[in-house]
């Protein structure tokens, strides 16, 4: 029986992994935390076809409850490195496996804004993840830095718990119409365009954050949702080609290395969404199911 390694239990992951499992080819998904990727971080989906609303939590809950009901194996470890020779060698921290095929859907890490004290001030007034943390800054003030989906979102949600959100935009808003209507509606949040972040005030945690227009904000935590990064390292030893930080594939989701597949946030492509992770894993295991 062929084998296939997933790296990465998002969205895309899960989706490759079940497809896998219906065409008969045995399959593993590694992933170094909990199941779920990006997901587990979003207050509220609106835009998954069959669920007018759903926590991230919670959708992510259901697909891995699917996966696991099927009797597909997660194993909860960190990939170190990837290497082929006849086969594909998975090297993690607790053990190494060998596959036949090898699907890369390890989604993207935040963008940090490269300003001094930013990794310092992590868990101490610079967050990521305002479901994770907005609880900690009830009744404050805050501020979302980016001007998508994820951070009006991310303002959305704090809105309910802060005193006032500000939202740092270097540009426009480029969200959707709903969401900045939404945004338009709290008067506690207040949209602050064609502005950086140039300093951050602290000594033991984030005092306020001073933009380059001169003014000053007395926030006591600051949200950075200004999208992310892949991190490849893992794949040093392939000759994979990259572009912009991202897997280059072709449209069956197969990269420069024969055998090698990418499939989500972590492959180069003009959309970043929960749909759009789960049609590319459909597609990997489609195509690696063609290829027997």
């Amino acid at each position: 029986m062929r084998k296939c390694i997933i790296i990465g239990a998002g969205p895309a992951g899960m989706n490759a992994a079940l497809y896998l499992k219906r065409a008969g080819i045995d399959v593993v998904l590694i992933e170094k935390e909990v199941p779920g990727g990006e997901m587990l971080k979003t207050n509220k989906i609106e835009n998954y076809l069959g669920f007018e609303s759903i926590d991230g939590g919670e959708l992510a809950l259901k697909m891995s409850k699917q996966i696991k009901d099927l009797g597909i194996k997660i194993m909860k470890d960190k990939v170190l490195n990837v290497t082929k020779s006849d086969k594909f060698i998975v090297e993690m921290e607790k053990e190494k496996i060998e596959a036949d095929y090898v699907i890369v859907a390890t989604g993207r890490t935040p963008r940090k804004l490269g300003l001094r004290g930013e990794d310092e001030l992590t868990g101490k007034g610079i967050s990521y993840c305002a479901v994770c943390d907005g609880v900690f800054y009830r009744g404050k003030e805050v501020a979302v830095i980016g001007g998508g989906d994820a951070a009006l979102t991310e303002a959305l949600y704090l809105a309910d718990l802060c005193a006032k959100v500000y939202v740092v935009v270097r540009r426009d808003l480029r969200a959707s119409e709903v969401l900045q209507s939404r945004v338009k509606a709290k008067e506690n949040i207040i949209v602050l365009k064609n502005v950086n972040v140039s300093k951050l005030d602290y000594d033991e945690r984030l005092s306020s954050i001073i933009l380059d227009d001169g003014k000053t904000l007395p926030v006591s935590g600051m949200f950075i949702a200004i999208g992310g990064m892949p991190q490849l390292n893992f794949l040093d030893d392939l000759d994979v080609m990259i572009k912009n930080g991202y897997i280059v594939t072709n449209d069956k989701m197969e990269s420069s290395v024969k055998g090698l597949y990418a499939a989500g946030d972590v492959r180069y492509k003009d959309y970043y969404q929960i749909v759009t992770a789960v049609s590319d894993g459909a597609v990997a295991a489609l195509s690696i199911k063609e290829e027997g």
